[in-house]
């Protein structure tokens, strides 16, 4: 649309222009490409980002006198999607915390269980249970409570996942994709800590000697 067009009809001027390139365009073979990203999230071909980065360099050298800016759309794609990630950096960082801060109560719990269950170990010790008996018990315990809670907080991430995807990104032809390896990273790698956190309660469940039975009232 020219100018003449934009005065007549819309009484304004002409502000911007977009001008798109071809999946076969290729850069010229004297081009330095080597600043240039070719991220997939791009949505681009590699040449294609490469052209478009040598021609935005060449309109800019020839109408940067004239007051023209000139810009990749791709490049503030990816702008945008750097703060996008880094904003969810900042809610996984919040949720580590929380995961954090759960595995630690988990430990004071199972702290508390021994030393509020101190005559019944006892008991179980007298009737014959072996020390093994005694951390299988507990690491049964554990194991369920924080198994339950890190695949329940899972469940709900997957769900508000999908919900997100459809919202945004299904009218865009994007797969839906899941990041197995960090989900289970976050379910083994949680229980692991929990057993490491309760590992010295769970340890001094096992000394409780038998007569505990008879001195705990």
């Amino acid at each position: 649309m020219g100018d003449e067009i934009v005065n007549d009809q819309f009484d304004g001027r002409l502000t911007r222009m977009y001008v798109s390139l071809t999946d076969s365009a290729t850069a010229t073979d004297d081009y330095d490409d080597s600043g240039i990203s070719t991220f997939v999230a791009t949505g681009k071909p590699t040449n294609v980002r490469i052209a478009s980065a040598q021609l935005a360099d060449q309109l800019d050298r020839e109408l940067s006198s004239e007051g023209v800016n000139i810009s990749v759309i791709s490049d503030d794609v990816m702008l945008i999607q750097a703060l996008v990630i880094a904003i969810l950096g900042i809610f996984e960082a919040y949720l580590a915390l929380g995961l954090i801060v759960g595995i630690g109560g988990i430990g004071v719990v199972t702290v508390r269980s021994v030393s509020e269950r101190r005559r019944t170990i006892g008991v179980l010790r007298a009737l014959g249970y072996r020390k093994s008996m005694i951390v299988s018990s507990f690491i049964i315990e554990v194991s369920w409570v924080a198994v339950l809670g890190i695949v329940n907080g899972v469940v709900i991430a997957i769900g508000f996942h999908r919900a997100l995807y459809v919202a945004f990104w299904e009218e865009q032809g994007v797969n839906f994709t899941l990041p197995w390896s960090t989900i289970l990273l976050v379910v083994f790698g949680g229980w692991i800590l929990v057993l490491i956190a309760t590992a010295v309660p769970i340890s001094k469940a096992t000394k409780v000697p038998p007569s505990a039975a008879l001195r705990e009232s």
